[in-house]
């Protein structure tokens, strides 16, 4: 097995099967399976999602059936067909919080046009730090206080990716900047842990209070 901060997070490593996957290297592939008989992983389904060989996935789809990791990976990979194939032929959400992560807008859209949610769906639009996208949500007439299933507002995620525009933006608007998630966090908390500092004032001048957790951190720098 091989750790490396060259690919994403793993306990215990990749396999070598699973590493031809990510590299799409289809001849190597190929040659684990037949001469040394290497069983396929759902890690290398994933990867296959996110490398995008055709035989490699074919492949991967005979023993393993796709799941939300893999809409995840498709999602990364920016390749369209892959995220309406899992969502059509296997019936798997688009994942928005990993659309807004990793600024996948087509895939947004699929799921915008497709399913009725325009308010949870302006919850993630704050972290695309695209001010033309936030207002489109506008002109629809969506509640601007809207919360996802975690409770987060779209203030939130321009906090978290440090989207000032549009948090100046939600704020002439009346957002509440204190509103807090399922876990206690606020847009102020989302600013502390990405240490996004800019953001932290901004936020303080129009009223953020910290949560406790976070003002005790903020106490102790400020004695530093």
């Amino acid at each position: 097995m091989l750790k490396s901060d060259l690919y994403p997070d793993s306990k215990k490593g990749f396999s070598l099967l699973e590493l031809c996957c990510y590299h799409k290297a289809v001849q190597c592939f190929k040659l684990l399976r037949t001469k040394f008989n290497l069983s396929i992983t759902r890690m290398c389904l994933n990867f296959s999602f996110l490398s995008g060989n055709p035989e490699i996935m074919n492949e991967c789809l005979k023993f393993k059936t796709p799941d939300k990791k893999c809409m995840k990976y498709a999602i990364i990979s920016h390749n369209i067909d892959f995220v309406t194939y899992l969502m059509n032929e296997h019936n798997i959400k688009i994942d928005l919080a990993s659309c807004c992560r990793f600024l996948n807008l087509n895939a947004f859209f699929i799921y915008v046009d497709q399913a009725n949610e325009i308010n949870r769906c302006f919850a993630f639009s704050g972290g695309f730090n695209s001010l033309s996208f936030c207002l489109y949500f506008s002109y629809k007439g969506v509640d601007v206080n809207a919360a996802n299933e975690k409770g987060r507002t779209a203030l939130h995620y321009a906090a978290k990716y440090n989207s000032l525009e549009i948090a100046q933006y939600l704020i002439s608007k009346g957002i509440d900047v204190n509103a807090r998630d399922i876990k206690g966090y606020n847009s102020l908390s989302c600013a502390f842990y990405q240490q996004n500092f800019e953001m932290l004032d901004l936020l303080k001048s129009h009223g953020a209070i910290p949560t406790f957790e976070v003002g005790l951190r903020i106490g102790f720098m400020n004695k530093k």
